[in-house]
C-alpha cells in the first residue's frame, strides 16, 4: 500500500447518550490515524438539532457530513449503539460510492441478535430507567449518573437513544442480513455481559468482505477504559488493510 493510499481517518460513532468527545480523549498512535467522532443531532452537543427518529435516518443524516470530511481512504468505528449506526453508514456510503476500507464494530451483536426486552425500560420514571440501563450495561459510571444536573442532561437522550435501538432490534430480529462491501473487525469486551464474544459473530452474515472476531478485556465500556490498548489495536489492524 502506498503511503499516499494510508488509511488514516477513522470517523466514530459514539454509544447511547455519548457524544464526540468520547474520542477526543482518545490517544493517537504515532504514524497512526485520526479519530474524527460524528455527533448525532438532539444530543448534548447539538441540542437544537431534531433528534432522529430511526437508525437508518441517522445514519442518512450524517452521510454527507462524512463525504465532506472525508478525504481519502477511511474507516468507520462504532461503538454500542454507534455500531449500528456504523452498519447502516456503511451501507449509505456504498450506495453513494464512497465505502469504508474498513467497518470496526465494538461491544455490539448484529441487528439480528440484539438482546432486547421492551418490557425493562417502559413505564419507568427517570430514577427507574436510569437504575435498569446501568443494571442492562453494566461498567457504565455511577457516580456520574447521580449527579442531578448530568441526570437531567442525559437522562432524555438516553431514553431516545433506547427507544431507537429497540426498534431497530424489533425491525430486524427475523430480517435477512444485508451485507456490507466493507471488511469487518468485531471486536467484543471479554467482561460485557450483554453484548458478548458468541453474539458479536452473528456479524460474519452482514460483510462479503473479511470479518475478524476478538476479545479485548473489559467491560461494555472497554473503548472508554482501556483506550491506549483499543487505539493501538485499531491503528495496528488499519495498517495491514490496503485501501479500496
Amino acid at each position: 500500500m502506498a503511503a499516499t493510499d494510508r488509511i488514516d481517518q477513522v470517523f466514530c460513532l459514539p454509544y447511547a447518550g455519548g457524544t464526540s468527545m468520547i474520542f477526543t480523549k482518545w490517544p493517537r498512535p504515532v504514524g497512526g490515524p485520526s479519530w474524527r467522532g460524528l455527533d448525532y443531532p438532539g444530543h448534548l452537543l447539538t441540542m437544537r438539532q431534531a433528534p432522529a427518529t430511526s437508525i437508518p435516518q441517522l445514519a442518512a443524516g450524517l452521510l454527507p457530513r462524512l463525504l465532506d470530511q472525508a478525504d481519502g481512504p477511511y474507516a468507520l468505528f462504532g461503538v454500542s449503539l454507534g455500531a449500528l449506526v456504523g452498519y447502516e453508514l456503511a451501507l449509505a456510503a456504498e450506495a453513494a460510492g464512497r465505502p469504508p476500507a474498513l467497518l470496526v464494530l465494538a461491544a455490539c451483536p448484529a441487528p439480528c441478535q440484539l438482546p432486547w426486552e421492551p418490557e425493562r425500560f417502559s413505564g419507568l420514571d427517570d430514577e427507574e430507567f436510569l437504575a435498569a440501563f446501568a443494571e442492562h450495561y453494566r461498567g457504565i459510571d455511577a457516580e456520574l449518573l447521580a449527579d442531578p444536573a448530568i441526570r437531567e442532561l442525559v437522562t432524555p437522550v438516553l431514553r431516545k437513544d433506547v427507544a431507537l435501538y429497540g426498534d431497530y432490534a424489533e425491525a430486524h430480529r427475523n430480517r435477512p442480513p444485508v451485507p456490507v462491501a466493507a471488511d469487518l473487525l468485531v471486536i467484543s469486551g471479554t467482561e460485557d455481559i450483554t453484548a458478548t464474544a458468541a453474539r458479536a459473530e452473528s456479524w460474519r452474515a452482514y460483510s462479503t468482505g473479511a470479518v475478524e472476531c476478538l476479545e479485548v478485556p473489559g467491560d461494555h465500556f472497554f473503548v472508554d477504559k482501556r483506550s491506549a490498548e483499543l487505539t493501538a489495536l485499531l491503528a495496528e489492524r488499519l495498517g495491514r488493510i490496503p485501501a479500496r
